[in-house]
């Protein structure tokens, strides 16, 4: 078990999406020992799907290789379905952030806790 990350506000409805199992698994909980609520795809067709179907949600985090349904097309794609939503992509400072809807910030990897937690709190308001 991940250790607990002191962080801002809990609660939140989060969607994570990441093709490698070990890492969405450690962002989920992440996530989850700071009281947030997460929903976890491993591919960008499955998020797509649960962006249209999930109410209510607080935040998409996405990295940038996810199969069929890349990164930049997912952000892009719920952007237009809604676009209020926050958007943080996850990625290597090798990887370009080319592709990705405007605003759409990064968190490069690697990261603590703390860092993920301070970023998705200073995107969702």
């Amino acid at each position: 078990m991940l250790p607990r990350a002191s962080g801002p506000t809990s609660g939140w409805r989060i969607l994570v999406t990441d093709d490698n199992p070990r890492k969405l698994y450690a962002l989920t909980e992440i996530l989850r020992n700071a009281g947030h609520c997460v929903f976890a795809a491993y591919d960008g067709e499955s998020a797509l799907e649960l962006v249209t179907l999930l109410p209510d949600l607080h935040l998409l985090i996405a990295n940038t290789r996810l199969g069929a349904v890349d990164g930049p097309e997912l952000m892009s794609r719920t952007r237009a379905l809604k676009p209020t939503l926050p958007i943080l992509h996850v990625g290597h400072n090798q990887e370009s952030d080319n592709g990705l809807p405007a605003g759409v910030p990064t968190l490069h990897e690697p990261f603590t806790p703390n860092e993920l937690l301070a970023v998705i709190g200073s995107l969702v308001i």
